[in-house]
């Protein structure tokens, strides 16, 4: 009789004792990923009728929270993979569904999500990598192929991925499709080392002439960039909210057992003002993160009409508190902070990562200024909002 998967709470634990496992060996044990699958979190977002073991959008982020404590680098396999099944689950034909679906729930596939170039990254709509039909004379729609041709950059764990979620250009229009590792005209190279996420197993995907079916065609041409990845990059920004929160509080966990036990100047160091100033500022933006992210969760559950608000409202802040965090957590260490491959300085490496990965701090700002701007437009229009002649004058 097989065990339960642990719960969340026991998923971190498990995973706890090998975060310098992790982080010296720059990359993810099979061992791990193993204990990951087990645990169910890769089926999180897959449906029930495909195997998956479905979480709400709160569960998974505490999902995301607990792993981030122990690696911020491995949680990143949580974003992708779980963007990867939720686009599926709601764009790929059944047929798709069918045949792979139950596999990435298992764990038997692992997937990674193929959005960024060399010139896309924070314009999504700047991909270059081209998708053009090219079927054999006399093919019928069952025998459709399409060709793709581009790179794609920094794909968190395509090193060892089995199938990447890519996004293409046919003609003035974004699709994404659905790519195999063994596809012919597949390259997968191992990306530059980054100083942060050192363990993601980062890749770049080149396709040369990749032929991919036309069943594996997730969403239509003209929804790939501005439904199924904007979807995805909603769950994804859930995610990595959460991971950031998971990380803030690791720091600020560590902050308070150094400062409380560490003695200078004769007393305790968290007796001093100073210091209980970086540590009142690092738990104040944790405690504001944390209730940020389960407001966005809630909006992503209930899908809620502001849920993109409310998800890059919980993205900025959340990564703003990792960062915040991790500085005074290094600050407080002294030179045990700066230890190269030590937690604090992992710590500090990957919440500089965080104000980068789906969607740039600066991005966000102008993507919430936007977002606010149309809340405030529809707020006016309520007879009972307090300053709707005065707001008759702003625009």
């Amino acid at each position: 009789m097989s065990q339960p998967p642990p719960t969340t709470d026991e998923l971190g634990r498990l995973l706890l004792p090998l975060a310098d496992e992790i982080e010296a060996a720059k990359a993810v044990p099979e061992k791990v990923l193993e204990t990951v699958a087990r645990s169910g979190a890769l089926a999180a977002m897959v449906p029930a009728e495909y195997g998956g073991r479905p979480l709400s959008h709160q569960e998974y982020g505490e999902l995301n929270r607990a792993v981030a404590r122990t690696s911020a680098s491995l949680q990143s396999l949580l974003t992708v993979h779980g963007m990867v099944c939720a686009s599926l689950s709601r764009w790929a034909p059944e047929r798709t569904r069918q045949r792979l679906l139950p596999r990435l729930a298992s764990g038997e596939l692992l997937g990674a999500f193929g959005l960024t170039e060399d010139s896309a990254g924070s314009d999504a709509q700047a991909i270059e990598t081209t998708a053009t039909p090219d079927n054999p004379a006399g093919a019928g729609a069952a025998d459709a192929v399409w060709r793709l041709d581009g790179v794609k950059r920094w794909l968190s764990f395509g090193q060892v991925a089995h199938c990447f979620l890519v996004f293409a250009k046919h003609g003035d229009r974004s699709v994404g499709f659905l790519v195999r590792r063994d596809d012919p005209g597949v390259t997968v190279v191992p990306s530059r080392r980054t100083s942060g996420f050192r363990s993601a197993m980062l890749a770049d995907l080149h396709l040369d002439g990749c032929r991919v079916p036309a069943d594996r065609m997730v969403g239509r041409p003209g929804f790939g960039v501005a439904q199924v990845a904007s979807g995805a990059l909603s769950l994804g920004r859930l995610c990595v909210a959460y991971g950031s929160l998971g990380l803030a509080e690791a720091c600020c966990d560590a902050m308070l057992g150094h400062t409380s036990s560490r003695k200078q100047f004769g007393g305790r160091l968290i007796d001093l003002q100073l210091v209980r100033g970086l540590v009142s500022d690092a738990v104040l933006d944790t405690e504001a993160a944390r209730l940020l992210c389960e407001q966005a969760a809630r909006a992503m559950d209930a899908q809620d009409d502001w849920l993109i608000h409310h998800v890059l409202t919980a993205k900025l802040a959340a990564s703003r508190a990792a960062d915040t965090a991790a500085a005074a957590a290094a600050q407080l260490h002294g030179a045990a902070g700066l230890v190269d491959g030590g937690p604090v300085d992992r710590w500090v490496r990957d919440a500089r990562v965080m104000q980068v990965i789906e969607g740039s701090t600066q991005l966000l700002q102008h993507l919430l200024a936007e977002e606010s701007l149309q809340r405030f437009r529809v707020r006016r229009r309520h007879p009972r909002y307090p300053f709707a002649q005065g707001a008759d004058r702003v625009e």
